[in-house]
């Protein structure tokens, strides 16, 4: 099944919330196989594209922009999403993996002013791959592995490489939780504002087995804040 060339307007402010969830401006739940390209996601009181409990999705050549929450979901228990050369801008987090997102690819995408986390990955999300996306100008952190109850619910074995991470508003990758298996491979952490104020990469003290190979840091303050040390 296809969802393709659509301009989607959630007219936001005459809307009430609706959580993520149960609900988005495009909404799947449940589903095997679809593919969405060339739809414009936007001004939606919660996510622009949300999907539940749904198997090889794949996502291309999208916008979803000025939405009040997610600007990609994917949701629990979905496998193999394909999200490739979309524009996530203006929503509270750009992508968001949520509960068991599995063997995934996030590649090309521009991610650019969401107002707390361009990519945020976290509960049982593993083995991922994350690599060659322009994150620019996130509000807090520009990717994060969120820290989570337990060491059996964190985002293990996931590959994050040739990304570019720029001017985020704290930390450009921040590592938490007892996280574990995480690569690192030639990504980018740039801040272009003055003063040098920032952290490249923060590494949470329960972290373990994490790989970092090549990466390249720019007029930061602090490059690696290693708490484990």
């Amino acid at each position: 099944m296809e969802i393709r060339d659509l301009v989607l307007d959630g007219n936001r402010s005459q809307n009430q919330h609706l959580d993520g969830n149960y609900a988005g401006c495009v909404f799947l739940k449940n589903c095997q196989g679809i593919h969405i390209e060339n739809v414009e996601t936007r001004n939606y009181n919660g996510d622009g594209i949300s999907w539940q409990i749904c198997h090889d999705v794949t996502v291309i050549n999208c916008f979803s922009v000025n939405n009040a929450d997610l600007g990609l979901h994917l949701g629990s228990g979905s496998l193999r999403p394909i999200i490739r050369e979309n524009h996530l801008e203006g929503n509270r987090i750009g992508l968001f993996f949520c509960w068991g997102a599995k063997h995934g690819i996030a590649e090309n995408n521009r991610i650019c002013n969401n107002r707390q986390y361009g990519i945020s990955i976290g509960h049982r999300d593993t083995d991922n791959i994350i690599r060659k996306n322009r994150i620019e100008k996130s509000g807090e952190v520009g990717v994060i592995f969120r820290n989570e109850p337990n060491e059996g619910r964190c985002p293990h074995h996931n590959l994050l490489e040739d990304n570019q991470i720029i001017n985020s508003g704290a930390i450009g990758i921040d590592i938490q939780g007892e996280t574990r298996s995480v690569t690192l491979r030639r990504n980018q952490i740039i801040e272009t504002r003055k003063p040098a104020s920032h952290i490249g990469l923060q590494i949470g003290q329960k972290v373990t087995e994490l790989t970092l190979e090549k990466n390249n840091f720019s007029g930061l303050k602090i490059e690696t804040n290693d708490l484990r040390a």
